[in-house]
């Protein structure tokens, strides 16, 4: 870590530091003893009660934290230090404010509204939580670890092995694997024949099996004087296929932890997800090169484009950072807003880099050299961008009170509604202050209808007017009536550091850490952040450099993972300390430093990849390999696996000749309203019937988190809320049950039946 960053941390070495732009010495310390003295237990009795961190905190405002007081709650800041006129806490206190008066059925007194004007006036002192000594100082296994952990040093060009069987090899890559196992006295097996091999490269490049008109072609073209020439026609066909991007692209939508709604307390839906779904599909059939795709996915919005098709497939890109789980019902926004954050940089590090740098964000982390600071760095350039995912968080609220209608992408160019659409919003706009004019008259003046049921009819009666005017603004000025809408990224209007989370907790403020990067290794040439904007341009650039170590790394061996069953490095989500050496270092760098001289070229690599020897070998296991290496991990035959969820599904829809390869416009999600879901309501219903009754690729059915369809739920489909890089292999009663009962097996069962009869 930079010694600078560990510099801004000396100050919290003194209990009660002052705040930034706080004075210091004997002045501070008489603040603090005022704030003590005076204003901790005013707030204490006044104000604990409902807006504390153990209450519901009403209007989602905590005053027992200076933090909280200055990122108040649902409107706005508490307070403005050094401006008490500004405040909104003393327009409450005073009764001056339209709608807000506290403390409720009370009044403070002259001299305690006194006392609170005077300690904002004054700079709101509040003392400083004591900073464990740990984060002032630089921990002392973290040079050591930088220089000699391998994934943290640079790629390196590594010289093809000589081997004694030359005539076996096809490729580099086979050289390197083949070296490895005369090292260790083994003889890798024979080819796979052309039935099993035109099987196994199907479902791996497009999900699916070959027909067997393919089949019997393939075989009698294997049976010529050129079988490799035919293999090559064959995977490049599968390359050419639609199929070989729903099949890759929900590799990364595994990666992504795509759902198409929030999940976690309240389920609430994202309507549009599936534009992003659809954006990746199309990113892998197009072959858009690994780094562009990098930085669509992180700074799109940021991107230039030629053309409005381009800039709307950039704002959908950054939908990678907008889908994740959302706990809107976080009564805190300041907890709302850094939870989020956590959950961005979480899907960044361990999809990009196979680090789990989010551990640093309460404490050093404990293994790898990642320093709180580092997290924060990362922190303050998601803090300065706006998450467009719709939503908001809203504790205890309902329906519409989570919709935010200014946190969506507007495709298609469009600046706004069209003058008749504008015309109806306007007219809906006047009716509602008018409802709100009428209840804050009725309110405020009790003497036109004396206390009892009468008032209390009427007061209800036009809180229920206001409601539903609220809602119907809502409704009118969501961009999503008036033309396509997206899920994504962009600055937001305050750019800004973040400041340490003291023990991670979203309140307890340390000082702010310049936005910028991982410093656990050195990527040379890499951009400083913009100060002007939020520095994911940067990141993106920072990410994609040619010279990070791990970028190419950590992809490669993605992609060796789906095709021979295992990465190189097993622990394909974790490149730090505790995750796997790669079996084959030479190799891994070898691939990574081919898939950037081709630009990082996705199909390339798989071609590259499934044309090997390697790839091609047979699944037998003599008794002396199995003895050696019983895991395979020196690839000495072609590891079989279990057919994922939706190759089992498609597969079925294939063999009964019912499955409908056409993409769907949109997912049976997007007619959603924004209202919770649960396992039991009626819309989970008519999901899971829209599951039941789709002919279309499992790529394309409705992926509402804890919502799963049946189909895919009981074979181990991806957890939606975690990046996934490889998923869990699990044999459990339910998958025989379900295939021996689920009525959507049986209609495949019959509809295969009458296709042989016929």
């Amino acid at each position: 870590m930079p010694i600078n960053r560990w510099l801004l941390l000396l100050p919290l070495l003194l209990v009660g530091a002052p705040a930034r732009g706080q004075t210091s010495g004997r002045d501070e310390d008489a603040k603090l003893d005022f704030f003590e003295r005076k204003i901790r237990p005013l707030l204490v009795d006044n104000c604990f009660n409902c807006h504390s961190a153990n209450t519901n905190s009403r209007g989602g405002l905590r005053v027992d934290d200076r933090g909280g007081l200055l990122v108040g709650g649902g409107r706005g800041p508490a307070i403005v230090p050094g401006h008490p006129e500004k405040s909104l806490l003393i327009a409450a206190v005073t009764k001056s404010h339209a709608e807000v008066k506290m403390p409720p059925k009370k009044e403070l007194t002259p001299a305690q509204i006194a006392d609170l004007t005077q300690w904002i006036k004054d700079g709101a002192a509040w003392p400083r939580p004591r900073v464990p000594a740990s984060l002032t100082r630089p921990n002392p296994m973290y040079d050591k670890l930088k220089k000699e952990h391998w994934a943290f040093q640079p790629v390196q060009q590594p010289k093809a092995p000589l081997v004694k069987n030359v005539a076996w090899p096809r490729d580099d890559i086979d050289r390197f694997v083949l070296a490895q196992l005369e090292s260790k006295g083994l003889q890798p097996v024979a080819n796979a024949d052309p039935r099993t091999l035109i099987r196994r490269v199907t479902f791996d490049l497009t999900g699916l099996p070959p027909t067997p008109t393919e089949v019997d072609a393939f075989v009698k073209e294997c049976a010529s004087a050129k079988p490799q020439a035919a293999y090559e026609a064959l995977v490049d066909r599968l390359l050419a296929s639609p199929a070989f991007g729903e099949r890759w692209g929900r590799h990364w939508l595994d990666l992504a932890r795509y759902g198409e709604s929030t999940g976690s307390a309240r389920n609430l839906p994202y309507p549009h997800a599936w534009r992003y779904r659809d954006y990746v599909i199309d990113a892998f059939n197009k072959d858009t090169p690994y780094d562009q795709f990098i930085r669509e996915q992180i700074a799109g919005d940021l991107l230039p484009a030629k053309d409005t098709k381009q800039r709307d497939e950039f704002l959908v890109a950054t939908g990678f950072l907008a889908l994740g789980v959302r706990d809107v019902n976080q009564r805190f926004k300041i907890r709302f807003v850094m939870d989020n954050i956590d959950e961005q940089i979480d899907a960044v590090t361990r999809t990009f880099l196979a680090l789990t740098v989010s551990c640093a964000r309460c404490h050093d982390h404990k293994f790898d050299p990642i320093p709180m600071t580092d997290y924060y760095a990362l922190a303050g350039i998601f803090q300065s961008s706006d998450c467009c995912a719709g939503l908001r968080n809203k504790m205890g609220g309902g329906g519409l009170d989570y919709y935010d209608t200014d946190l969506l992408h507007v495709l298609g160019g469009r600046k706004g509604p069209d003058a008749n659409a504008q015309a109806k919003i306007d007219d809906a706009k006047a009716r509602l202050a008018q409802a709100r004019a009428e209840l804050l008259e009725l309110a405020e003046n009790p003497e036109r209808i004396p206390a009892g049921p009468e008032r209390e009819k009427k007061l209800a009666a036009a809180r229920q007017k206001v409601n539903k005017l609220q809602q119907e603004m809502v409704l009118l000025s969501d961009p999503a009536a008036h033309g396509p809408v997206a899920m994504g990224m962009r600055d937001a209007k305050v750019i800004a550091d973040c400041e340490v989370r003291i023990r991670g907790e979203a309140e307890k403020l340390g000082p702010a850490v310049p936005r910028g990067f991982l410093s656990t290794f050195t990527v040379p040439g890499a951009p400083k952040v913009n100060a002007n904007q939020s520095g994911r341009l940067e990141l993106a650039h920072w990410l994609a450099s040619d010279n990070n170590p791990l970028t190419a790394r950590v992809f490669v061996n993605r992609a060796w993972h789906h095709l021979f069953g295992q990465g190189i490095v097993s622990s394909v989500d974790n490149f730090g300390v505790t995750g796997d050496t790669p079996s084959h270092p030479e190799l891994l760098d070898h691939l990574a430093i081919r898939f950037v001289r081709d630009g990082w070229s996705i199909k390339k690599l798989v071609r590259t990849l499934v044309l090997t020897r390697a790839y091609q070998l047979g699944g037998e296991t003599p008794a002396a390999n199995l003895k050696l290496d019983p895991a395979n991990r020196l690839v000495w035959r072609h590891s079989p696996r279990r057919l994922t969820a939706e190759e089992i599904r498609d597969a079925m829809l294939a063999a009964a000749g019912t499955l409908d390869r056409s993409r769907p416009e949109g997912s049976p999600a997007m007619s959603l309203k924004v209202i919770e879901l649960t396992n039991t309501s009626a819309l989970a219903k008519q999901l899971e019937e829209a599951a039941n009754t789709s002919k279309r690729r499992s790529v394309y059915l409705p992926l509402v988190r804890l919502i799963t369809p049946k189909s895919l739920e009981v074979f181990d489909f991806a957890e939606q809320g975690l990046v996934v890089g490889s998923r869990d292999t699990t044999t459990v009663a339910t998958q025989a049950l379900y295939l021996l009962n689920d009525g959507f097996v049986r209609q495949q069962a019959q509809s295969l039946a009458a296709r042989l009869l016929k």
